[in-house]
């Protein structure tokens, strides 16, 4: 069975996020999560439909699992869909000419890694790209189970930010130990900076765990050969 979560309180009016295996479709979610019940929860609090909608389909594939596609009768219930983040597993979008008009007409956004399907899907349908978030490291802190996360953020608006994430035992209770914490970066921070120098403003131990991971810099080159799209959308 897959999940699809809901949100009316981030970029889009409605945030979908969804995690499963297999095809992502109405058939595969829980009744209370499947998209009849999701615009139903939306117009009882906004009296309308949603007027900017965001589908992020989750990479779980470090746990064993994840979806290989969308099935276009999905995504022709989203018209108004801003933005689709896909994974690397997806690999395939059956193009209708309805979805083929939702796509075009709310000029969507395209998100994924550099050289997968999402990147190819964008360009071949004259669709803007954009990188979605990136993990470049995990750090965990033994003695006291601390954990930590960080992850290149790219906004609807075109910011570029670095999210870390400070996770422990204690953090649901109001630890000083947990807590999210932000760092802006230029639009351009790929061609204008290096690992090294956005490093600087974390920890000495993320500094160091960064640059040995190797992941922002990889990150980094891949951005300079290729580009991407960072206005507004």
């Amino acid at each position: 069975m897959s999940l699809l979560h809901y949100s009316m309180d981030g970029e889009y009016e409605l945030s979908l996020s969804a995690w499963g295996e297999g095809i992502l479709d109405d058939s595969t979610l829980f009744h209370s999560m499947r998209s009849n019940y999701v615009f139903s929860a939306f117009r009882q609090q906004h009296g309308r439909d949603p007027r900017d909608i965001s589908l992020v389909v989750e990479d779980s594939s470090a746990c064993g699992y994840c979806f290989t596609g969308i099935s276009t009768d999905f995504l022709e219930k989203l018209e108004t869909l801003k933005e689709l983040v896909l994974p690397d597993p997806v690999t395939h979008l059956d193009m209708t000419p309805a979805l083929e008009h939702i796509l075009k007409s709310n000029d969507t956004l395209i998100r994924g890694s550099f050289g997968s399907f999402a990147q190819r899907f964008a360009a071949e349908n004259g669709l803007h790209f954009r990188p979605a978030d990136y993990v470049f490291t995990r750090y965990m802190y033994e003695p006291v189970q601390e954990g930590t996360t960080m992850t290149l953020v790219f906004r609807r608006d075109g910011r570029v930010q670095v999210r870390e994430d400070i996770s422990s035992p204690g953090s649901s209770a109001g630890s000083t130990l947990g807590g999210t914490f932000w760092y802006d970066l230029p639009t351009d921070f790929f061609r204008t900076q290096t690992a090294e120098e956005i490093a600087e403003h974390f920890r000495a131990v993320i500094y160091d765990k960064t640059i040995a991971d190797g992941k922002l810099a990889v990150f980094l080159q891949k951005a300079k050969n290729q580009g991407y799209f960072t206005g507004a959308n």
